[in-house]
């Protein structure tokens, strides 16, 4: 009975993530509710009635819904970065440069828009907001590092490099550690 009645949670955790009608939200709304199942009943009797391997599942489930949530926003990012056309590139530095900041400008509009979208979004549960966090630097602290060190060079002597060049890697893995946040309560 007891676990029939966690399987109706689930459904139900199914259902309402629905009413989200952005799917990276939706993404959120699961791996959170997930990650408090299993967070929260961990190490009670309840969670022992449950059983672990219907914790790990959830735990499980809180992975899967992260993973989709990087793959579905963050994690397209990184792809705008690309070293095609530069690595073996015959053409002259001009055209090199152009490139670069046509890169560069793609990068910097959908970080801009991701990040403006998601500072907005709250993950109350510090350990999970820091591993969410986390998990967004990884994928693109390293990425956009490398990129900027080889060909950061080419754009940086221009007259409008702060336009290409708008952020460092240190000011990025800085705003993205800051997503997430609750924010104060006025009064």
């Amino acid at each position: 009975e007891l676990l029939s009645l966690m399987r109706s949670v689930e459904l139900n955790l199914d259902k309402w993530s629905k009413a989200y009608e952005d799917a990276v939200l939706s993404s959120i709304f699961l791996m959170n509710n997930h990650w408090h199942l299993y967070k929260h009943l961990k190490g009670t009797k309840l969670g022992s009635l449950l059983g672990d391997s219907w914790l790990r599942e959830h735990e499980q489930y809180k992975e899967y819904y992260s993973a989709i949530f990087l793959r579905e926003s963050w994690g397209k990012l990184p792809s705008l970065l690309s070293r095609e056309g530069l690595i073996l590139f015959s053409g002259g530095r001009a055209t090199a440069r152009d490139l670069v900041k046509k890169r560069l400008k793609a990068f910097n509009e959908a970080f801009d828009d991701m990040y403006k979208k998601q500072s907005n979004w709250v993950i109350l549960d510090k350990d999970l907001r820091e591993k969410t966090c986390q998990v967004i630097v990884q994928a693109i602290v390293p990425v956009y590092r490398s990129y900027m060190q080889n060909y950061g060079p080419l754009v940086e002597q221009d007259a409008s490099a702060s336009k290409y060049a708008k952020y460092t890697a240190q000011s990025l893995e800085k705003m993205l550690n800051s997503l997430f946040q609750p924010k104060p309560v006025k009064y």
